[in-house]
């Protein structure tokens, strides 16, 4: 009896199969096969979808390119393509079209920021007749010649004091000078009677700053040669957009507020770079006068600066100036320096290390 039973279970089973068959379900349910199937999917692919380019040094200009291709029977035209970052520079593909198993090459830069941490960027491609953009992404961990863990100061929700480790991958001992021109808060290190090390524990501590007076960075003083300061950023309620909150008004902002000058001697000329980018939203119109930079001025007597020259780079414009350090008040300096446009003035500031 019960082989009996087998055999009819067997032959219903077989009888279901064949007749799905005739009706043309030869795939399984999508909650077996568990992906799209090809011919619901756009036939349009970007490789790679990650560009890594690893440890990439401070303001350098990191290239890199992807591949469009067109896996479909029919041509498809590109509509736009754009970064999610106004670091990222693309070649311009919008109308071009793509034949059927063709490729097409998409270049793209991706412009370090000058101080350390990671950085990263996404490419978005939209195709005509697709509903949603192709997504890549480039990324890099912008790496001084000293290392920092972590690679800026969390100072969010209260917190008013924390560690860095700081190491020389090398392992040369070296010695760290200052923190913002004050004495360094070591852990476990006494300079007095320790030896040199290639790693360091610094605390940092904001409890006894007023309320609004928190600057951006905070900087590290080092006697490695190729790496005299370390600028941290300093994330905190008071340090981003409040910071800075003319920036809508001007229709521009300094993303990274902050030119680290050096080793630099008392009443002797340095030319330095900052940036400036638009504030404006993607497709729409910019002020008059945004761009055009008149002056670069120093916000204390105690320095001076000059304006050498502006370049417009798409929504950035690049500045190159002149610094002075005149009557420093100590070895460290935090100078305060203002960029002056046609729309309105905005402050960043010059660290660095002067010798007599």
């Amino acid at each position: 009896m019960k082989s009996l039973i087998q055999i009819i279970c067997t032959y219903l089973l077989v009888a279901l199969c064949m007749g799905a068959s005739l009706h043309g379900q030869t795939n399984p349910p999508a909650s077996m096969a568990g992906a799209t199937t090809p011919s619901q999917s756009f036939p349009v692919s970007i490789t790679p979808p990650l560009i890594d380019f690893g440890a990439i040094k401070p303001g350098s200009r990191q290239k890199g390119e992807f591949k469009i291709k067109n896996n479909g029977t029919t041509a498809v035209k590109i509509e736009s393509a754009f970064p999610s970052c106004k670091c990222t520079t693309l070649s311009d593909l919008a109308g071009k079209e793509i034949m059927p198993g063709a490729e097409l090459v998409l270049s793209a830069s991706l412009d370090a920021p000058r101080t350390p941490g990671e950085k990263d960027a996404k490419v978005f491609v939209t195709i005509a007749g697709s509903p949603q953009p192709l997504v890549a992404k480039m990324q890099g961990v912008v790496q001084l010649p000293l290392l920092v863990t972590p690679s800026f100061i969390d100072a969010l929700k209260g917190k008013t004091r924390g560690v860095v480790e700081i190491s020389n991958p090398t392992k040369k001992p070296f010695h760290i000078l200052s923190c913002d021109g004050q004495s360094p808060q070591f852990v476990d290190f006494d300079p007095s009677k320790d030896a040199a090390r290639d790693t360091y524990r610094v605390r940092w501590d904001f409890s006894l700053v007023p309320d609004g007076r928190l600057q951006q960075w905070w900087c590290v003083e080092t006697d490695v040669q190729d790496c005299p300061i370390i600028p941290l950023r300093i994330r905190h309620e008071t340090t981003g957009i409040r910071f800075d909150p003319k920036a809508d008004e001007r229709r521009w902002f300094i993303p990274e507020a902050i030119a680290i000058a050096g080793k630099i001697a008392m009443n002797k000329s340095v030319e330095l770079e900052i940036e400036f980018e638009s504030s404006v939203s993607k497709g729409k119109p910019q002020p008059l006068g945004w761009d055009m930079v008149r002056g670069v001025q120093p916000l204390d007597p105690a320095f001076a600066a000059e304006l050498i020259s502006s370049k417009r780079e798409g929504d950035r414009v690049r500045v190159q100036f002149r610094f002075t350090a005149l009557k420093p008040n100590s070895q460290f300096i935090y100078a305060p320096l203002a960029i002056q446009t046609d729309t309105g003035s905005g402050r960043f500031f010059v660290a660095a290390v002067v010798s007599p």
